[in-house]
């Protein structure tokens, strides 16, 4: 008898969580839709962060490389000034 009821009991509930899931289906493609959105938009904004600073790295490598080219430049003369 009581696994009868156990039975019925969980047939029951598995009746209430299924009409229950079906009813919010609504709700819930609302709830996707905007969080597809806002996923599509942080999507975005990172691509144009990365390329912003993709673009930023390179023009400091491009700084890296002047500098290093004004070093040696100094270092060549520094040490043309030495032998004299």
């Amino acid at each position: 008898m009581k696994r009868i009821v156990a039975v019925l009991f969980v047939v029951a509930l598995a009746f209430t969580m299924i009409s229950g899931c079906c009813g919010t289906k609504s709700a819930t493609t609302d709830t996707y839709s905007n969080c597809m959105d806002k996923c599509q938009s942080i999507e975005q904004s990172c691509t144009a962060s990365a390329r912003a600073a993709e673009a930023a790295a390179m023009r400091a490598e491009n700084a890296a490389r002047r500098a290093e080219a004004a070093a040696e430049k100094c270092e060549a003369m520094f040490k043309r000034h030495m032998k004299k």
